[in-house]
């Protein structure tokens, strides 16, 4: 696919994505957002900083249903706003990708229906040394219970994997690529593991029993198991020191603090007992080392929570609701801290954007809408024009970008009749795609998203997948059934009919400023009432998962 934009050029794009686990084991429950570090591609005299996107495509219930596509992830280049590669189901990439790590080079994607984990090696993208396939049913001996796989974290020179069906750690190694037959028993329903620096340590955070299993990975054997008080542990993360692991309880509202020193929990605040009171539900929770504290959110009451982790001392919590002006927010899905330490940036689901946190007075400043912002004359509290529904957020290490995957996405439509028009600009020599559709309703057609459309498809080169410039909500030029792209140099063309649907995407924001990345061909508005910039959006192709950054 590619998407029309960047530069008055073509900012090529990926036929992939994302999917959050926002229903893991029961839909109204939220999981974890994901971020991993990608490692640097091999052979690269300039290293390039990547985000990696995995998603899961068609009708897929998290470890129910067989009947979902095979997922797909992308590599992105941060530096240059572009996919430098897609990768599909003949990648070996299976079906819902939930995870990924990048310990050695080589990703690891995490394939939940299919119970495998697909490694994929950067210094030759594309590149899939074998499937590495974890216990399932066979014809040969149906009686074996799925692994059913939703975590990986690496340590001492294997990779770890959470198996939620068999209640047990599969140990593969990163050297061979292969399972190593080694099955370490846990908890019920491991749902996350968090390691430490040195790679001592693995936890295990069992969702079904409430307690956390301590696993020395350098003899692959358990070393002792932690109640919690809390229940439902959904997410886990460790300081910088790796003296404290943190862990999200979902059920009973609360965070809890292990001593990995003496692995015991450390005494909380009342009622929360030996846990940290937090919002409702927290889902995601991640760890600033610059400002030495933790994150977490909790999208049923719209509240973050920071829990300062002092040393030498208990940690101290502070919670901040996003419902006040300037966010007027409500559901915050997951949260991404600047690797500089001044901002954390908070991925709203329902309000379709993403609210900046000041981490010197950990007060809100700013709304960023992801597709428009309310047009000139709205009141104050107006809501974000279009919809992206973000599912995960994360930031670059040079706290460069903030990248966004918006889960948004229209049952595809049926379409009358499809036109595309050249329109060349004399004064400036860029060439302007007119698409005109007739559909039987309207068309919920926004600057900045991307649309795939069947039917004007006169070369095999472009597969329909427009990056939309202008709409006739910002251009009263243009009917309602019309909109407008950066041409590539496509023949005009018409079709009788055709489908066409909005697709999910991924939103870039530019931290110098804290605005969204621009598409590079700016949109004057003929009335001259609202002058909007599209922005720069890379088609993500299917339901986020996650987003994965570079170290």
């Amino acid at each position: 696919m590619r998407l029309k934009g960047k530069c008055g050029a073509t900012a090529a794009v990926l036929a992939a994505i994302f999917g959050l686990g926002l229903c893991g084991s029961g839909c109204g429950e939220y999981y974890r957002p994901v971020a991993t570090p990608v490692a640097q591609p091999g052979g690269d005299p300039q290293p390039t900083r990547h985000a990696l996107v995995v998603s899961r495509n068609g009708p897929c219930l998290t470890g129910t249903s067989a009947d979902c596509q095979p997922g797909t992830a992308v590599i992105i280049d941060v530096s240059g706003d572009d996919a430098v590669g897609v990768f599909t189901g003949v990648n070996g990439i299976g079906r819902d990708p939930v995870h990924a790590v990048a310990p050695t080079g080589t990703d690891y994607i995490v394939n939940e229906v299919d119970n495998s984990v697909t490694p994929l090696i950067l210094g030759n993208l594309g590149a899939v040394p074998g499937v590495i396939s974890l216990p399932a049913p066979t014809p040969a001996d149906p009686g074996i219970v799925p692994a059913v796989p939703v975590f990986a974290a690496s340590a001492q020179g294997n990779l770890f994997v959470a198996e939620s069906g068999r209640n047990m750690v599969a140990v593969i190694g990163l050297s061979t690529n292969t399972f190593t037959q080694i099955e370490i028993p846990v908890g019920t329903n491991p749902r996350a593991l968090v390691a430490t620096p040195d790679g001592t340590q693995l936890y295990s955070l069992n969702q079904g029993s409430n307690n956390v299993t301590v696993i020395l990975p350098a003899n692959n054997t358990v070393f002792t198991t932690i109640p919690l008080t809390g229940t439902s542990p959904v997410w886990g993360t460790v300081s910088s020191d790796g003296t404290r692991v943190f862990v999200a309880n979902q059920g009973t509202n609360s965070v809890s603090v292990i001593n990995t020193i003496t692995d015991t929990v450390i005494p909380g605040t009342p009622p929360c007992a030996d846990s940290f009171c937090v919002g409702t539900g927290p889902n995601y929770i991640v760890y600033d080392p610059v400002l030495n504290r933790v994150y977490v959110t909790s999208p049923p009451d719209g509240s973050i929570s920071i829990i300062q982790n002092a040393t030498g001392a208990a940690p101290t919590l502070t919670k901040v609701s996003l419902a006040p002006a300037p966010c007027n927010g409500t559901t915050p899905i997951s949260i991404t801290a600047l690797a500089d330490g001044t901002r954390a940036y908070v991925a709203d689901q329902a309000g379709n954007s993403v609210c900046i946190l000041n981490t010197t007075s950990n007060t809100f400043t700013k709304r960023i809408c992801l597709v428009q912002e309310p047009l000139t004359g709205s009141p104050p509290n107006a809501p974000c024009v279009g919809s992206a529904a973000p599912a995960f957020i994360a930031s670059d290490s040079d706290s460069f970008r903030v990248y966004t995957a918006n889960q948004f996405q229209t049952a595809a439509f049926a379409i009358s009749s499809i036109s595309r028009q050249n329109i060349p600009n004399p004064a400036t020599g860029v060439v302007t795609g007119l698409v005109t559709v007739t559909a039987a309703s309207g068309v919920p057609f926004l600057a900045g998203q991307p649309v795939t459309i069947s039917g004007v498809q006169p070369d095999a080169s472009f597969n329909g997948v427009f990056g939309i410039t202008s709409t006739h909500q910002n251009d009263p030029t243009l009917a309602a059934n019309q909109f407008t792209y950066v041409q590539n140099g496509f023949v005009n063309s018409a079709a009788a009919t055709g489908t066409a649907a909005v697709l999910p995407f991924i939103s870039l924001i530019q931290t110098a400023n804290d605005t969204l990345v621009p598409n590079g061909n700016e949109v004057t508005d003929n009335a001259n009432l609202n002058l909007i910039t599209p922005p720069l959006t890379i088609d993500a192709g299917g339901t986020p998962t996650f987003i994965t950054m570079t170290p």
